[in-house]
Formats: structure tokens, sequence, C-alpha cells
């Protein structure tokens, strides 16, 4: 990460992704359960203004060291959550 503002753009690049990829799933596929995709839709919109909040607001932020680890553990737990999300999608299309 070079700085917040990529950080910001590339949150709000895979939130957008995933919107668009559930509304063409609830557009689309004809068998999809569309009061799924709203939740999932609801849960990627939350995760969105969660992370792009986390990322304006580090912990220690005179401390280079801790500034470090705390965008670390924010890329990581970012990571972890899409993938929670991609995998729900994933069920979905089933």
């Amino acid at each position: 990460m070079a700085n917040k503002r990529e950080l910001k753009k590339e949150i709000n690049f895979i939130s957008n992704e995933l919107i668009a990829e559930c509304l063409f799933n609830k557009l689309y596929i004809k068998n999809s359960d569309p009061q799924k995709i709203d939740e999932l839709l609801s849960r990627i919109i939350n995760c969105q203004d969660d992370f792009l909040r986390r990322v304006n607001t580090p912990d220690g932020k005179e401390n280079p060291k801790l500034v470090k680890k705390y965008y670390k553990s924010l890329i990581q737990s970012f990571d972890n959550k899409i993938g929670e999300i991609l995998k729900e999608l994933g069920e979905l299309n089933k």
C-alpha cells in the first residue's frame, strides 16, 4: 500500500465489482433468491463503509511501525471478509 487514497480506491473498486455481480445475479439468473442477494448487498455495502472508515483512523499515528501493522491487519481483515462474501456469492449461483 502506497497511501490511503489508493487503499480507498481499491476497497471501492472491489466493493463495486461485488455489487455489480450481485445485481447481475438478481436480474439475469432465474433461479436466484432475491432476498438472499439483497442481504448480501447490504453486507457488501456495510463492509465497504466499515473499511473506508477504518482506513481513516489508524492506531498510533505517531509511531510508523504501529501504523504499518494497523494497515497490514486492515488489509488482511478486508481480504478475509471479501473471501467470505465471494464464497456466499458462489453458493447462490449453484
